[in-house]
């Protein structure tokens, strides 16, 4: 019995080592820093010899008011927008689309999330800009978007969106087409079916896919800035300028702690408000008797089917415009990148002249490969403790990665800050400040993907195996190992691709010597970003789409393909 009790420890036991040195351990410096006073003179940036709560009270102070106003507005609007926007296309992915066609779609959506986060982000600017495609066609100046809180509430809306469509897009797929044949077979009208059957099925995925919004954006602080400007200051701008710029690591760290308030109380309030609308719906449905009653409508034409196709269609247009805008303006022969002056390949042909850029390139590409890794065999390993762990050991580590998981990004990076600061020359490396930041959010992504997997598979057959003898080990490798593969790889790819993405960890952490690509793309920004950043990530782009394309290509090939692919989009 003692040894059901701890089924999983060994497994789990490096994924409690890394996060609570990496995460826990960071954040309770945030947390006891933001009691000191920022000590700009002394040999410690915070003195915490007279704790108090000041720091607080000056973060929270009318000065700061409007960014926390911003923060929750920008926050809580993108999601409920992303949310509704993401159904219908999910809908329509999952009940009106079969074979190629539904895997173009999903393809469609979510290409355009490998294009570099600042590079889909500025393309905006030059769509709306005084010289864009569309201030051209459309004879407007901008819509008076750009620099304003709507630029920026535009900008969220559209990074965030393919987050809220694939958990959705999952949810709808595995209900059973036949309950909503069903309902209608008994009489329900079609909003009936819908409401009763289709959304009830649908909310788990709506509530991850709130969930998946609505985090990052409580902490992103560069779409604000570069689409809304001074307009839209947010909370992680005032993080991140307190600790970059002012030096003011107290107020950072205060502001830190009261964003992550401003989180768990959004969503507190967000769960209660769903307890009260279940409990409503559950007295309300015995009521609804008329659905008993009702023959069998007479079948009508669908309308709707073309309705949605035409939806997906303008958000596809709508998910592509900027990513085409960007490869089509890497090709522009002028001096800046935002004024058309003809067609030319020759920023493809400066990249390499650009000694800068391809250091930077090159700091993305080993952060990414070795953050990777380590989340890789980190997060298989928790993973595998998810799956098969007793229930007080999954609950406890399940608990820490949902802890990682809903803690915004600056808040994470300044903790590891304050703790690179206080181990002194042992962390004073570049590569692993980077490395080690990136791989703490990848290990839970890596974590919940592979659980997933081994999840839907028998669980007899590890018991079988080691009732033939075989060690924890070696179950492991020849059962495990294998059957996790195809997650383990779609794990990875997103975990590469979430670290040659980061901006916020990678310009708060990074040293000199070990500036990444988007971070050299953000420092170039306020000048106007130069065409051969943008035809070197054009070119990172279709080579992520290529890889992950071959990939999908050698496990199809396999008989594997459609683990990778449900890896991919979290199911």
């Amino acid at each position: 019995m003692r040894v059901l009790k701890v089924r999983g420890l060994m497994p789990s036991l490096p994924a409690f080592g890394w996060l609570c040195l990496f995460f826990l351990l960071p954040g309770a410096l945030v947390g006891v820093f933001s009691l000191g006073e920022s000590s700009f003179f002394g040999t410690s940036p915070v003195d915490l010899s007279s704790p108090s709560l000041g720091r607080y009270g000056e973060a929270a102070s009318d000065t700061f008011r409007i960014v926390f106003q911003n923060t929750l507005q920008l926050s809580i609007i993108g999601t409920a927008v992303c949310v509704l926007l993401a159904f219908p296309m999910a809908y329509l992915i999952t009940t009106r689309l079969t074979g190629a066609w539904k895997y173009a779609a999903i393809a469609a959506v979510v290409v355009p999330y490998w294009m570099p986060f600042l590079l889909r982000t500025y393309s905006w600017r030059i769509l709306l800009g005084d010289h864009g495609p569309l201030t051209g066609m459309l004879r407007i100046d901008g819509l008076g978007v750009l620099d304003t809180l709507a630029g920026a509430q535009l900008g969220v809306v559209y990074n965030y969106l393919p987050l809220a469509v694939l958990p959705i897009a999952v949810a709808l797929d595995r209900l059973d087409p036949a309950l909503r044949k069903a309902g209608r077979d008994l009489g329900a009208s079609p909003w009936r079916v819908f409401w009763q059957v289709t959304l009830p099925a649908a909310r788990p995925g709506v509530i991850s896919a709130a969930l998946l919004v609505f985090i990052p954006l409580m902490g992103d602080y560069v779409t604000p800035s570069v689409l809304g400007g001074v307009k839209a200051s947010v909370v992680g701008s005032l993080v991140s300028s307190s600790f970059l710029e002012s030096q003011d690591w107290a107020l950072g760290a205060a502001a830190a702690v009261l964003l992550i308030a401003l989180v768990l109380v959004v969503l507190g309030c967000a769960a209660l408000l769903l307890r009260v609308v279940t409990a409503l719906a559950r007295i309300i449905r015995p009521l609804d008797l008329t659905a008993r009653y009702f023959r069998a409508p007479r079948r009508s034409p669908d309308f709707w089917s073309p309705a949605l196709r035409v939806f997906g269609v303008a958000l596809c247009v709508f998910l592509w415009l900027p990513i085409l805008t960007i490869v089509v303006y890497s090709f522009n022969g002028g001096r800046t990148l935002p004024v058309w002056s003809g067609f030319s390949t020759h920023w493809y042909a400066s990249v390499g002249e650009n000694t800068a850029l391809v250091h930077a390139i090159g700091v993305s590409l080993r952060v990414a490969a070795l953050s990777t890794l380590l989340a890789v065999i980190v997060g298989t390993l928790a993973g595998a403790a998810l799956a098969r762990a007793s229930r007080p050991l999954r609950w406890s580590l399940l608990s820490l990665l949902l802890i990682v998981f809903i803690t915004p990004e600056i808040v994470s990076a300044i903790g590891l800050l304050l703790l690179y600061v206080g181990a002194g020359p042992a962390l004073s490396d570049g590569t692993v400040r980077l490395v080690i930041a990136h791989s703490v959010i990848a290990v839970a992504i890596v974590a919940f993907v592979v659980q997933a997997r081994l999840s839907s598979l028998d669980p007899r057959l590890p018991d079988a195996a080691a009732d033939l003898g075989a060690t924890p080990v070696s179950v492991f490798r020849h059962v495990t190992a294998p059957l996790a593969a195809p997650a383990v790889i779609a794990a990875a790819v997103l975990a590469s691709t979430a670290s040659l993405d980061d901006v916020v960890a990678s310009s708060m952490l990074g040293t000199v010597g070990t500036t990444t690509l988007p971070v050299f793309v953000y420092s170039t920004l306020r000048n106007g970003l130069r065409g051969d950043a943008a035809a070197a990530s054009v070119v990172m782009m279709l080579g992520i789409a290529l890889g992950v394309v071959l990939i999908g290509w050698i496990l199809h090939r396999k008989g594997q393909g459609k683990s990778f692919t449900d890896g991919l989009v979290g199911r």
